[in-house]
């Protein structure tokens, strides 16, 4: 999370924002763990990440000797270069 709250901060996004979402959370417009912009970044981060994950986990589950000899061939292919 510090590496999103630079960004954030860098760009006075992160204050301006914040008070906002703060208002918004009072009158239940927007919940309460999403009215904070770094933690909301993050775990939108994390989620997309972890989408990534389970889709890359899917085709080697689809095709497990094709998909483990391509990531065979890009691990050794960047150890070779």
């Amino acid at each position: 999370m510090p590496i999103v709250k630079d960004v954030t901060s860098k760009v006075q996004l992160s204050q301006a924002c914040n008070k906002y979402a703060e208002l918004g959370s009072q009158y239940g417009v927007v919940d309460k763990q999403d009215a904070n912009i770094e933690q909301y970044v993050t775990k939108k981060a994390l989620d997309a990440l972890c989408w990534v994950i389970a889709k890359e986990e899917a085709a080697i589950r689809k095709d497990t000797i094709g998909q483990a000899s391509s990531i065979l061939k890009k691990v050794f292919g960047a150890v070779a270069k």
